[in-house]
């Protein structure tokens, strides 16, 4: 998983080995305002029905 910071969210892009859902490369958008605090030191995201659809992102609260 790339996670890159941007003015107002993350781009993520998943590639095939990333997630257990993830067959070809995806590229997600979330703003700031939605992303929750990890609780570790790693970002986490959750794909919800398919891969196409990013349910839920966890950032470190130090990357927030």
């Amino acid at each position: 998983m790339t996670v890159t910071p941007q003015a107002d969210g993350y781009v993520i892009i998943l590639r095939p080995g990333d997630h257990q859902k993830v067959t070809h490369q995806n590229r997600y958008f979330v703003p700031y305002d939605s992303v929750i605090p990890s609780g570790d030191d790693n970002f986490h995201i959750c794909l919800h029905p398919t891969e196409e659809h990013e349910n839920c992102f966890f950032a470190p609260s130090e990357a927030m």
